[in-house]
């Protein structure tokens, strides 16, 4: 009889192992589950969690952008050139656009700055010089050797 004891105990303690065991880590799995679940709805609540007091906060003024560019008739008045087939590029220029990094390629329409004499792609020197005074390779701004020009006595 001790022996059916002994079967009937094992038996019970491995039905209670597959049991309990994945109880507990279902148990676990949900405890972590509602715990990023609150972390998730609290960030969303508050994304700022190191501003307490929004009514004591002061408006800062926003700088002030200046877009330095040129004007539509400076930029026509730089030589335009359409790409023939064979047709080397002018300048110290390379077969890619700077800007767009897109080759050069025939009947495409470039534009020169003369100070420097690098060439773009028209379109995208155009819209560079509608912001910026100064070609992109060089550095150098037409406005700035005019005024130094202006300033020369004759």
């Amino acid at each position: 009889m001790f022996q059916g004891e002994k079967v009937r105990v094992s038996k019970f303690s491995g039905s209670s192992l597959c049991i309990t065991l994945p109880a507990i880590s279902e148990a676990i799995g949900i405890a972590v589950f509602a715990y990023c679940q609150d972390r998730c709805n609290r960030a969303r609540r508050n994304p700022y969690p190191m501003q307490v007091d929004d009514s004591t906060a002061e408006v800062l003024p926003q700088p002030v952008i200046v877009v330095t560019g040129l004007d539509e008739s400076t930029i026509e008045s730089y030589e335009k050139i359409v790409l023939a087939e064979c047709q080397r590029i002018p300048g110290p220029n390379h077969s890619t656009c700077p800007i767009c990094l897109s080759e050069y390629l025939s009947k495409d329409t470039i534009r020169c700055i003369p100070e420097c004499r690098h060439c773009f792609h028209a379109e995208c020197i155009d819209e560079w010089l509608w912001m910026n005074s100064m070609c992109p390779m060089s550095r150098k701004s037409p406005l700035e050797e005019d005024a130094s020009s202006r300033n020369d006595p004759v």
